[in-house]
């Protein structure tokens, strides 16, 4: 796989909470020389990324009750409709772990519909947070983000203690099948490691350091 090709797989993230306006210009710089696919950055800088990636192929990735999703499905709805106002292209979404293992699938359902309406057509991802669930809990989860109409599900939200791993990986893309892609995010360092996961079946890949990814 050539550098674009990668390239343009790479949410090219930006999430500490001590980022800087300069960070974020220059992680927004860097994004376009590059040509990732997106930055995903906290969501007060999305006016200042929108000014700064006009015209160009990058993307801007929301994060939605982040990073831990137990925030009440009415504020991620509000979070997610004042992003995409704001210039988000995307937005991934935390679920809330407790529902899915407290088997509250219903309500979890309910909750992400109510966040794929809220983007209005913008590409939706799912945020499992594999660290925390069973295998059992995974294929759940897949499914339940399927049926309620997400365009992906992700690993991690790389502030758990392990992100992407290629046997959660191969789990969530059998369960995923065909209409539901997946994102890998969460100690995505090097390029080996990266195209094994796309070789998995990833079709979007996080990262944090993602110009090591291009090395």
């Amino acid at each position: 796989m050539d550098d674009l090709a990668l390239a343009r797989t790479i949410d090219s993230t930006l999430l500490a909470c001590n980022a800087t306006e300069a960070e974020v210009v220059e992680h927004c710089e860097f994004a376009k020389r590059c040509h990732f696919a997106t930055v995903a950055i906290g969501t007060s800088w999305i006016p200042l990324a929108k000014d700064l990636l006009a015209g160009s192929d990058v993307g801007i990735d929301a994060p939605i009750g982040f990073p831990n999703g137990y925030s009440t499905t009415e504020s991620k709805v509000f979070e997610t409709i004042d992003a995409i106002a704001k210039g988000a292209t995307e937005a991934d979404m935390m679920i809330n772990i407790g529902m899915l293992r407290g088997r509250r699938y219903d309500d979890l359902e309910e909750e992400i519909k109510r966040f794929v309406c809220a983007a209005g057509g913008k590409t939706t991802k799912i945020i499992l947070e594999t660290y925390y669930l069973t295998e059992d809990e995974i294929v759940r989860g897949v499914s339940i983000a399927k049926r309620a109409g997400a365009d992906f599900v992700k690993t991690s939200t790389g502030f758990a203690k392990e992100g992407a791993t290629l046997d959660n990986v191969k789990i969530m893309v059998r369960a995923a099948g065909d209409g539901l892609r997946v994102k890998a995010s969460g100690g995505i360092r090097d390029r080996r490691f990266a195209e094994e996961l796309l070789a998995l079946g990833a079709a979007r890949l996080g990262a944090s350091k993602a110009h090591l990814l291009l090395r």
